[in-house]
């Protein structure tokens, strides 16, 4: 997945302008948070960024990112070093996090396009575990997660959202979904894996996760056009998913 992601990075820091991603992840994410003020959170697959330095300024009181690919990270670095807000970057791939000191417990994980990229269950176990290891027991997960819920053939209809996604039949559980996304004059494409709900699931609560729920994206009352937003929102390409640590975990 780095290399993948090493190629399109400047490209996908641009559909970051997206109006979706303002107004339905954003917003979505924002909700699923709550009131981070003083919170210190994890990002996990930070990419280049975005929702790190988004949530740094809106009051939270510490941040570490991390991220597969070094471009990305690189890119992370490069907007803090242009405007510092003291977050931290590291380039690893979750599954391979070390175990952190209690010292540096975060009180809340953001997965945000993170947990799908798994290619196995045995990474998607491991992925959770990491997360779990990153947090104060009584920490929150926040994630965003492919839609369990749909068929294959839903994943059509995205076009005027500015991406495609398609799998072949018959899908299974770490089957690959692959998407295609227009960035500026740039088309750039890669895969996630397709997972049944109860995958998560057994994968956060053998990571020692409780009270799992899923939840539907929601749009930002402000923003302009609902109408155009509404196909989206009947068919999700993502969905919410939060979850609970419950205690104290082995690494």
């Amino acid at each position: 997945m780095a290399a993948a992601y090493d190629a399109i990075a400047r490209e996908y820091q641009r559909s970051k302008s997206s109006p979706l991603r303002a107004a339905i992840e954003c917003w979505t994410i924002d909700r699923l948070l709550g009131d981070i003020r003083g919170a210190a959170i994890f990002d996990a697959g930070c990419g280049e960024g975005f929702h790190a330095r988004r949530l740094k300024t809106a009051g939270a009181a510490r941040i570490a990112g991390v991220d597969v690919s070094p471009a990305m990270i690189e890119l992370a670095r490069e907007a803090e070093r242009h405007s510092p807000l003291g977050i931290q970057y590291q380039c690893c791939a979750v599954e391979e996090l070390p175990e952190l000191p209690c010292a540096a417990a975060f009180d809340v994980v953001l997965a945000a396009w993170l947990l799908h990229y798994s290619p196995s269950f045995e990474v998607l176990q491991r992925m959770c575990l990491r997360l779990a290891n990153v947090l104060k027991p009584g920490g929150r997960l926040v994630a965003l997660c492919e839609n369990p819920d749909q068929t294959v053939d839903d994943y059509a209809g995205y076009a005027a959202y500015g991406f495609d996604k398609f799998a072949a039949e018959p899908r299974a559980e770490g089957s690959r979904i692959a998407y295609s996304l227009v960035a500026g004059r740039q088309m750039i494409r890669f895969d996630t894996h397709y997972y049944a709900r109860s995958s998560y699931e057994r994968a956060l609560r053998a990571a020692g996760f409780t009270a799992i729920a899923w939840h539907p994206l929601q749009l930002d009352p402000a923003a302009d056009g609902a109408d155009w937003y509404a196909a989206y929102l009947r068919n999700p390409p993502v969905l919410g998913l939060t979850a609970v640590l419950s205690g104290v975990q082995d690494p």
